[in-house]
């Protein structure tokens, strides 16, 4: 059972990161587009439904696969990157008294509103380190019995000379 978490960690984190590419790109859609399209809400919709269930979903299944404290940890951090993107706008809204139909917010606002992107590239840059760990609990292990099974084990000799190199010396035989 715990293999199939860890499959389904990684697949969920994979969907992660490309959901959080698109956003960026939704973002860019929106901002570039005639404002009647009404593009823009496809970035809302996104992070507002997918984005939410897929990180909740990673912190589940790292969970469950028992990922390790940092690789749980760092999909616990991404749940909290993903409801700091949303205070930007509360807390914007609140100290400068605007919302998302001001038509000149003041510059201090935007300097704050500007944050959000930046904590949007946190997001992909956590978003990957958690996919790239989730992979490698996934499928190392295969990567790595591959590989293993054309090396032969090393003996007893080398494993003892390599965990204690005091052990060597000129002219002397190694222990049976």
């Amino acid at each position: 059972m715990r293999r199939f978490f860890e499959i389904a960690f990684s697949m969920v984190t994979i969907l992660l990161v490309i959901a959080v590419v698109l956003q960026l790109y939704f973002a860019g859609m929106g901002v570039f587009s005639d404002p009647t399209d009404r593009l823009f809400a496809i970035h809302g919709w996104n992070g507002r439904v997918v984005l939410p269930l897929l990180i909740l979903l990673s912190l589940l299944f790292a969970a469950l696969a028992r990922a390790g404290k940092r690789t749980i940890w760092l999909s616990a951090l991404l749940v909290g990157l993903l409801a700091l993107q949303t205070l930007i706008f509360v807390i914007t809204g609140l100290v400068f008294n605007i919302g998302p139909e001001t038509p000149h917010p003041p510059l201090a606002a935007t300097m704050l509103l500007s944050l959000h992107p930046i904590n949007g590239l946190a997001i992909l840059v956590v978003s990957v380190i958690v996919a790239a760990r989730a992979w490698k609990l996934a499928f190392a292990r295969d990567a790595a019995s591959v590989g293993s099974s054309a090396a032969p084990a090393p003996d007893r000799e080398t494993i003892d000379l390599v965990r204690e190199p005091s052990r060597q010396s000129v002219g002397r035989a190694p222990a049976p």
